[in-house]
């Protein structure tokens, strides 16, 4: 079984990858995947926070629109 942990970690290791992406490229396709690493560590600790937190599926939606918004 996998924890609440293991998953923030997992989002801060993303968080991490991104934000470095974004200050060391100055090509604008890498910045802007690094901008998507950065949007899907936060996707990361949404779902995350919603599965373990007891929420209903509210994690999932701002997830979901996190997604959208950015397409």
């Amino acid at each position: 079984m996998v924890d609440l942990n293991t998953y923030l970690v997992i989002g801060a290791l993303l968080f991490s990858l991104g934000l470095f992406g974004v200050i060391t490229r100055r090509n604008g396709v890498a910045v802007l995947m690094g901008v998507e690493l950065i949007l899907n560590a936060a996707n990361v600790n949404f779902v995350a926070f919603a599965r373990f937190g007891g929420m209903d599926l509210s994690g999932h939606v701002f997830s979901l629109f996190v997604l959208w918004g950015w397409n």
